[in-house]
């Protein structure tokens, strides 16, 4: 299942993202398999939720090694191709043995982003916490990449965090946060019942591509 989170701008939908990380306290019940994801050890929650920030986390390595992060068994041109990036480290001038720089200096911020997540999706993990990975990408990259994210997700839970709505629509639930407080919904539930979301919505659905 895809679900999103929403809401207005400094509503907490980031600071919500990384309580799944656990890093600082919080209350009330965060379980996966009906048990505390704050009680596990530090392993056995890694092995359970993978997290992608806002920036890329890149190191001063190659693209490839980006990726496999030491798994050698994974294979890195099938996560670029799940993330639309293969044909443009096909063309850099080292290909996949391409220094990025740390940080990713050496990409534009698409294709950091991109690599981030390509990073991501091949350490594939039961839930998935993205925060905006698509901020950086034109609408049709996206929605490219979106397709191919319902189906790597059909056996895991995502949580795409976004202020991008007009995928929405496609998500199986969405997160609504606003003055402390969530809607949970279909889009279409939350369009007909939360006005602040449905004019959201509306606005940028007149925007050009």
């Amino acid at each position: 299942d895809v679900m999103g989170l929403v809401g207005e701008s400094g509503c907490g939908k980031s600071t919500l993202g990384k309580l799944f990380l656990c890093e600082f306290p919080y209350s009330g019940d965060i379980r996966y398999g009906g048990k505390e994801l704050s009680r596990m050890n530090r392993v056995k929650r890694t092995g359970i939720v993978g997290y992608l920030g806002h920036d890329p986390e890149l190191f001063n390595d190659t693209v490839r090694s980006n990726i496999l992060m030491g798994n050698e068994q994974l294979d890195p041109w099938e996560s670029l191709r799940y993330v639309c990036l293969g044909s443009e480290v096909k063309a850099m001038e080292d290909g996949i043995e391409t220094l990025v720089g740390s940080g990713g200096v050496r990409l534009s911020g698409g294709q950091g982003q991109r690599l981030s997540l390509a990073r991501t999706l091949s350490h594939k993990r039961p839930i998935l916490v993205l925060d905006d990975p698509f901020s950086a990408l034109d609408r049709n990259t996206e929605a490219q990449i979106f397709e191919n994210l319902k189906k790597l997700a059909s056996d895991s839970i995502v949580l795409l965090i976004s202020h991008r709505l007009y995928l929405f629509p496609e998500l199986d639930r969405v997160i609504w946060l606003e003055n402390g407080e969530a809607k949970v919904g279909t889009h279409e539930e939350l369009v007909g019942n939360t006005p602040d979301y449905a004019a959201q919505f509306d606005a940028q659905r007149g925007e050009q591509p």
